[in-house]
Parts: C-alpha cells; sequence; structure tokens
C-alpha cells in the first residue's frame, strides 16, 4: 500500500540529521563567485567545520604541495594550495562526509557515492564554461546532487526498510519504488529541501530536471550540462547502478546544453586526470 506523501516535518528532521558541511561548502561557492575574493575570506567560512579545516591543513603539507616549512594555519594552507583549488577540496571532502554511509536502500557504498559525485562535479565544471555558463556554480551542483538519495535513505531507515529494496532494474522504476514506498521521489526531496535552505533556483532547478532536461520549463543551459556531465561519470566508470539508463547524448541535449561531441571529449580527459588528483589528495588529507 502507498505511503501517503512526504510531508513538509518529516523532510525537514530528515534534513536537520544532514552535515552542515552542504550549506557551509555552499556559502563558499558564493564567496568565490567574487573574482577578487581573498584569502581571509575563504578562512571565514572553512574554519566554520573544524574537520574541514584540519584537512586543508593536512593537504597543504601533502607531498603534492609540500614546499618550504611545515603549514600549521588555515590561512597559510589556502596561500600555499590557491583559492581555487582549496575550493575544489573542500568540495571533495564536503562529499565524503555527507556520503560516507553510502545508501544501503539502494545498494550504493558510501565511496561510490562519493566517486560518483566528485567526478559528476568536476566534470559539469568543465562543461559549464564550455557552455558559457559558472564553471564554480556546476562543482557545486554537480556534488550536491545526491542529497536528495541521502534524504530519502534517512525516510527508508525510518521505515525500516530493507537494504537493496529500492535497487531496480531502471531508474524510472527506482523512481517510482521511492514514491510509491517513501512518499516522494529524490528530484522531489531535494527541491523541496533546497527551497526550505534558501538556495537559489540556479542550483534547484538543474537537479529537480536533470533526468529529462527537456521537461524544464525554461529549457535551462545548466540542467542538460547536468545531464551530459552524470553522462561523463556513467562513461568513465562512476556511475550509479540505479541510473544506467537515465543518461543519453542525444542533439536536443547538446543544443540545450550549448556545447558539443568536442567538448564532452575533452571534459573525459580532462575529468578523469582532476577527479583522480583530488581523489589522491584527499586520501592524504
Amino acid at each position: 500500500m502507498p505511503v501517503e506523501p512526504l510531508s513538509d516535518a518529516r523532510l525537514t528532521a530528515a534534513a536537520a540529521k544532514l552535515p552542515a558541511a552542504p550549506r557551509i561548502f555552499q556559502q563558499l561557492s558564493a564567496a568565490i563567485k567574487d573574482p577578487d575574493v581573498s584569502v581571509d575570506a575563504m578562512v571565514t567560512v572553512v574554519r566554520l567545520d573544524p574537520v574541514l579545516s584540519a584537512r586543508v591543513i593536512r593537504a597543504s603539507n601533502s607531498p603534492h604541495f609540500a614546499r618550504g616549512g611545515h603549514i600549521v594555519s588555515l590561512d597559510g594552507a589556502i596561500e600555499r594550495i590557491g583559492i581555487y583549488e582549496v575550493y575544489q577540496l573542500v568540495g571533495a571532502a564536503v562529499a565524503s562526509q555527507l556520503y560516507s554511509a553510502g545508501l544501503p536502500v539502494y545498494g550504493i557504498t558510501g565511496d561510490q557515492l562519493w566517486e560518483n559525485s566528485v567526478t559528476t562535479a568536476v566534470a559539469l565544471d568543465y562543461l559549464s564554461d564550455a557552455g558559457g555558463e559558472d564553471g564554480k556554480v556546476g562543482y557545486t551542483i554537480g556534488l550536491l546532487r545526491p542529497v536528495g538519495r541521502l534524504l530519502l535513505q534517512r525516510i527508508a531507515s525510518e521505515y525500516t526498510c530493507a537494504p537493496l529494496i529500492g535497487r531496480h532494474a531502471t531508474s524510472a522504476l527506482v523512481e517510482a519504488w521511492e514514491l510509491d514506498a517513501l512518499g516522494a521521489t529524490s528530484s522531489e526531496a531535494i527541491t523541496r529541501v533546497f527551497q526550505l535552505w534558501e538556495y537559489p533556483l540556479v542550483l534547484t532547478e538543474p537537479i529537480r530536471y536533470q533526468f529529462k532536461p527537456a521537461m524544464d520549463p525554461m529549457l535551462g543551459r545548466m540542467t542538460a550540462l547536468l545531464h551530459a556531465a552524470s553522462w561523463v561519470a556513467m562513461e568513465l566508470g562512476k556511475g550509479l547502478a540505479i541510473e544506467q539508463d537515465a543518461w543519453s547524448i542525444e542533439q536536443d541535449v547538446l543544443e540545450q546544453a550549448g556545447i558539443d561531441a568536442i567538448a564532452l571529449e575533452k571534459c573525459m580527459q580532462r575529468t578523469r586526470r582532476i577527479a583522480d588528483r583530488l581523489n589522491g589528495l584527499l586520501r592524504a588529507a
């Protein structure tokens, strides 16, 4: 028997149990939009989370960046690593914290979820620039894309749903199960939570229509770019099993995204390299 639609109260309660890191990263994303953003501004946001601060400092002392003396301060670490590289590293660390438990109800491990979010974020960063959009916004969207399913995992735990019960052969069947068993799809859940957090529409709408970009009423370019970035992640072996049939690169997707096949190929090469480097840096931190 289908459950009642997911209430705002239950969704808010589930969202309240998430780490604060996603909201901190969103603040960082807003700060870095300023072309004149300073190290002090970055420090002010990153230091809100002691775990993130410690990881940035440790990363600055890793073999990749180590030069000169040992860094012990957050501002020194950011100066050594570089503002945009810190932004990427903090995003990867946010995802690591957020997705560490995985999605047992969908049969997805924490490592799989983290790798998918980071790979999608790196790909969307590049494709956004190629399509005339803001790469920093794209990186944020890619990282936060799985939050909807993370929220539904918490709801599923409250309903004592068994592991793997939400894993189905197609993405459409997965969404049908979500609606029937949990009262909302992952896209609906993340849209509603982002509204509660007062995130701008530029972050919410692409995720809401990510599976079917043509259904976006505004035919948003970032929506199609997210779809394409998710396809890149899948092609690189970092897709999620429950979404394997969800991504396809048709001409209408490319036109809506404002990119071509050459941009996709360049994205594949760059994404593999940068995602691997972030993985190495984060494990060192």
